[in-house]
């Protein structure tokens, strides 16, 4: 007997209850970021205002940057594609917001969270751990910037919450994977430093 999803069913993290750590301090953490609201918005460039006015929220208009505050998030991922983070006790305050300005405004609004995980990498060794799978230059990525991008064979969407703090969304299908990969490249970084520290070298 099949078992049908349905919208108001909170989908099964596969990552829950998951943490790592890796080096002295640690120099790596590893966690499961906290659910919330995410919706995928596609709207025309010169309607953005409206949008911020039904998001609530200041919305960016240059792609990979990020405005976050007020428990509230909106990351530009493309021309005119954004990812939206709120609360899950907003998620039906934000949907009517925008179908308040559908009338005028052609968009698309797409609830995304129920394919969604998210790992929150922090610490001294967090840049060195992702680029081990991926290709930006995460040292030199502006605090409070985001991207659309991959870690090994995932496409992931890459934030960087502070210095050494980075929060990956990926979809929920590909977290397992996602998590292992990073896990594996910690327990390297580990293992490399501590036969650094033996050798001396």
């Amino acid at each position: 007997m099949s078992e049908g999803f349905f919208a108001g069913d909170k989908p099964h993290n596969p990552l829950e209850g998951a943490v790592f750590a890796a080096g002295a301090g640690p120099e790596l953490q590893l966690a499961v970021g906290d659910d919330c609201a995410r919706l995928s918005l596609r709207i025309a460039p010169a309607h953005l205002d409206r949008a911020i006015g039904a998001f609530g929220f200041d919305i960016p208009s240059k792609i990979g940057e990020m405005s976050s505050g007020a428990q509230r998030s909106a990351l530009c991922l493309g021309p005119d594609e954004w990812l939206l983070m709120a609360p899950e006790s907003e998620r039906e305050k934000i949907t009517a917001g925008f179908a308040e300005i559908g009338a005028q405004t052609s968009h698309s609004l797409v609830d995304v969270g129920h394919r969604t995980v998210a790992i929150d990498i922090s610490g001294p060794a967090s840049a060195m751990v992702l680029n081990a799978g991926c290709p930006l230059d995460l040292e030199n990525m502006a605090v409070g910037a985001c991207a659309r991008t991959i870690l090994d064979k995932a496409e992931v969407v890459l934030m960087k919450l502070e210095g050494e703090y980075y929060r990956l969304e990926t979809v929920r299908s590909f977290a397992e994977f996602v998590w292992k990969f990073l896990s594996t490249a910690g327990r390297e970084f580990e293992q490399c430093r501590d036969k650094t520290r033996v050798t001396g070298l």
